[in-house]
């Protein structure tokens, strides 16, 4: 009698991995960041990114991004202009150019920007202390000129978004990290990828 329950039990566990495969879909995979725009540093991607409203309403920002380079960062925009970035043992500090062409009206704030170095290993971009150097958090807009809110409102003052500009994003990493990938995205599950080395 044991013996039949032997030839039920691939099927039972085939059954529960199947249900928990569909779990994982309905609550891992809309966080993840798998609907992607990939391409080259150098080439302007033209990108298409979903976005909700407070109200639930789906829209679409339509940009074109271009990673300019990826340099060691020397500098740190301060409240009286450039200063010097403070080194700390066993950290590096990289410099991510960007350049957006994108409708002044479009909303570009919360970005994130994060870099993955040769070994697969992935540092985002954050506000920070760094020995005696403040690094500030990602932005995606001239910090004098930002576009709109996400809802519709702007900061006073402020001149309109130009419709083509560049920002840099400082990323740290540890003094190892040898940057591959740059990734640039909003909200999951969009994303846009350039690869350092052109592969």
């Amino acid at each position: 009698m044991r013996w039949r329950w032997l030839l039920v039990l691939p099927v039972a566990l085939a059954l529960v991995l199947l249900a928990t495969a569909s779990r994982l879909q309905v609550f891992w995979w809309p966080d993840e960041l798998h609907d992607v725009t990939a391409g080259t540093q150098g080439q302007a991607l033209a990108v298409t990114d979903r976005w909700e409203d407070e109200g639930g309403d789906e829209h679409r920002r339509e940009l074109t991004l271009t990673l300019l380079e990826v340099v060691p960062a020397t500098q740190v925009e301060g409240f009286s202009g450039p200063e010097p970035l403070d080194r700390v043992a066993g950290s590096s500090v990289w410099e991510v150019r960007l350049r957006f062409e994108v409708d002044p009206d479009v909303p570009l704030g919360g970005c994130q920007v994060s870099l993955v170095d040769t070994r697969g290993r992935e540092a985002s971009a954050a506000a920070m202390r760094l020995g005696r150097t403040s690094v500030p958090p990602p932005a995606c807009e001239p910090p004098d000129r930002p576009g709109p809110r996400y809802d519709g409102s702007r900061v006073e003052g402020a001149d309109p978004r130009p419709p083509a500009y560049e920002v840099s994003v400082l990323v740290v990493t540890d003094d190892h990290a040898q940057p591959d990938l740059v990734r640039v995205w909003w909200e999951a599950p969009d994303a846009v990828e350039f690869s350092l080395s052109g592969d």
